[in-house]
């Protein structure tokens, strides 16, 4: 259920029972509030596990080859890592898988003007506060381009913006954002301790679970060695 910054904030007041039930915040403590919700979500970013675990976003692709994410980009999203990518045709019908390679590879691309229908290879650069997608070969075709990819939470400009997150973040912003601004007003029961610590847990138990893995170093020299046993007739 979404719920406004200024719910939120007042929310967390309750908590420190600075207010009683029904109080709106004041205007300071609002302005306050709002400061501390964005430091908040700001740390979270830098915590790969407090943001959800992944979201699909889609560009119109025109014959440009580069493309920019976040504010004021030509996508408002900003991806923190791209997992997957693919494009599709006009028709809506037909996905063409697109690579994702790094800077090594797209560096030792020797003619990077050329043109095709359709893009294959996608190098991202996460850089802020603009991301920039390159597609190469440059496309030639109206087809969309969707990215699976990991996105940082957006901060707020107003105590009337709209929270909307997945299940689990709002008690979180409530329970945090009351020990965030503590030292203002009085200290947190343990219970609020309590309830903070667990609610950032919850959060990162689900996001783990859809998280890529990464590739086990042992396993794969295992499986190396045994393909090559296959491959020179070793059972």
């Amino acid at each position: 259920m979404a719920e406004t910054v200024g719910a939120v904030i007042g929310a967390a007041l309750r908590l420190l029972k600075v207010n009683q039930a029904g109080e709106a915040p004041e205007a300071n403590e609002a302005a306050d509030g709002l400061i501390a919700l964005n430091d908040i979500i700001e740390s979270w970013n830098t915590q790969p596990l407090m943001q959800p675990a992944k979201t699909q976003i889609y560009q119109v692709l025109t014959t440009a080859s580069e493309y920019t994410f976040g504010s004021g980009g030509d996508n408002s999203t900003r991806p923190i890592t791209i997992f997957k990518a693919f494009i599709r045709d006009p028709t809506g019908q037909n996905d063409y898988p697109v690579r994702i390679i790094g800077t090594d590879e797209y560096d030792e691309i020797p003619f990077k003007s050329i043109s095709s229908s359709y893009p294959y290879n996608l190098y991202y650069r996460s850089e802020y506060p603009l991301g920039v997608v390159t597609l190469y070969p440059t496309p030639t075709a109206g087809y969309t381009l969707y990215l699976e990819c990991q996105a940082a939470l957006s901060t707020y400009s107003a105590i009337s913006d709209t929270i909307n997150l997945p299940p689990g973040y709002l008690k979180a912003l409530k329970y945090n954002l009351a020990i965030a601004i503590s030292p203002e007003y009085k200290d947190p029961s343990q219970i609020v301790l309590m309830e903070a610590q667990n609610s950032i847990a919850n959060i990162k138990r689900m996001n783990s679970q859809d998280k890529p893995q990464m590739a086990n170093p042992a396993r794969m020299a295992v499986r190396s060695f045994r393909d090559l046993g296959l491959l020179f007739g070793n059972p």
